[in-house]
Formats: structure tokens, sequence, C-alpha cells
């Protein structure tokens, strides 16, 4: 089955370690060499005029997709380790 990148902007994407929503699909990332898809870039699930100053997009490796449902994207990892996470978590 292929998915056009355009169809995962704005899905959400919810870790099946913890249940937890991550956010939502904002971009990817592409290998400019060889077209593969590195990561997907998830934005802060914020509300309000807070979300246009925050520029601290989440970045997901895609081996660590597990499945792209119809409104949902199911990813394994643990974003706990990654310095990035720890931050992104501190500011909301």
């Amino acid at each position: 089955m292929y998915i056009r990148t355009s169809e995962l902007q704005r899905l959400d994407v919810v870790n099946i370690e913890d249940g937890r929503f991550l956010g939502n699909v904002c971009d990817v990332d592409l290998d400019p060499d060889t077209g593969e898809l590195r990561f997907l870039v998830l934005e802060r699930p914020e509300r309000g005029i807070l979300r246009f100053f925050r520029h601290d997009d989440l970045e997901i490796p895609w081996h660590e997709v597990v499945l792209i449902g119809v409104d949902v994207v199911l990813v394994r990892t643990k974003l706990e380790t990654t310095p990035k996470y720890r931050a992104w978590q501190t500011q909301r």
C-alpha cells in the first residue's frame, strides 16, 4: 500500500509503549540521496496563540513507526532517552 506524504500530515501520533498522544505529523524528513523517509516530524500538541511561537518539533525515526492507519500513526519508541524530547515535554 502506498501513501502520500500529504496524507500523513495532521495524523495523530500515539506511542504504543505507554499510550501517550505525542502530537500530529506536520512534516517528513527525506534522505536527499536515496529519497527514503528518515523521520516523521511532529508538532507540539498546543492550543491557542502559543503554538505559533514554538518551533521545537519532535522527530520520530521511521524505523519506530509500527502502523499507519486512517486517522492515527502508531509508533513504538522510548522518547524519554532523547534530550530533545525531555526539553519538548518540560516546555509544555
